[in-house]
């Protein structure tokens, strides 16, 4: 059955759309079976790991913004920071979502995921987000409570696609980790309960990056009266706080 998705228009370009978005190993961590389907249909079915990132309170900073070109100015470089940090731990990144990101980790095929990797962009994304704030601190009339980036983490089987001439990640995962985002409050990671269980099982050893993983529940729209996931907790101060 053919995929109403618009595949590339020639076989080099899918290359070229995993290379913007992938990190230096993108194309080596898909299988010869993936980049044939990306090529010939515009999708391939991959198994990913999803963090949904959202800055709390930024629709009353831009309110408040003294200049509203140098917060989309801040907002620009944080995004690049984010895009980074996710490269550099062999991440893809997705999109920007106006006041967040989604950003994603290709799992091997047939293989076990090195879910080390999402944590650690995790621990070092929320300085990034932190040197963030204060730029837009100096750049405010009026500044709220609770300013702050919240982070939602799943993972499951997701559909890569062409879409619109860019690549970018379909499925439940991309649902799970906005809803995690959506019950975390500002400088909390909340994790869905499949990746959660691995980062618990790791987490001696997340431990010596400053990781703590603990067993919590969430509230969501499909589990009002709560579900079980884990929780990240990062510190602010660790990790290269990369931004413009």
């Amino acid at each position: 059955m053919q995929s109403n998705l618009t595949a590339p228009e020639d076989p080099g370009r899918y290359a070229e759309l995993i290379a913007r978005h992938g990190p230096p190993t993108a194309q080596h961590q898909l299988s010869r079976r993936s980049l044939d389907e990306l090529a010939e249909r515009g999708s391939t079915t991959v198994e990913a790991a999803v963090v949904a990132g959202d800055l709390r309170m930024s629709s009353l900073v831009l309110k408040e913004a003294v200049q509203p070109s140098l917060f989309a100015h801040f907002i620009i470089g944080f995004t690049e920071a984010v895009r980074t940090l996710a490269g550099a731990n062999e991440g893809w990144f997705d999109k920007f979502t106006g006041d967040g990101f989604i950003v994603f980790w290709v799992f091997p095929e047939g293989g076990a995921p090195d879910s080390r990797k999402v944590a650690v962009f995790c621990q070092n994304v929320l300085p990034a987000a932190e040197l963030l704030i204060t730029k837009l601190r100096r750049n405010s009339r009026n500044f709220p409570v609770g300013v702050g980036l919240s982070l939602g983490i799943d993972s499951g089987p997701c559909e890569l696609a062409v879409v619109g001439g860019t690549l970018t990640l379909i499925g439940s995962p991309i649902v799970g980790a906005t809803r995690m985002v959506a019950g975390a409050a500002a400088n909390q990671t909340l994790v869905n309960i499949s990746l959660g269980e691995r980062l618990h099982r790791d987490r001696e050893e997340l431990r010596s990056e400053g990781i703590r993983v603990e067993r919590t529940t969430v509230r969501t729209k499909e589990y009002p009266d709560g579900q079980e996931a884990f929780e990240l907790l990062l510190s602010l101060a660790a990790g290269p706080a990369v931004t413009r």
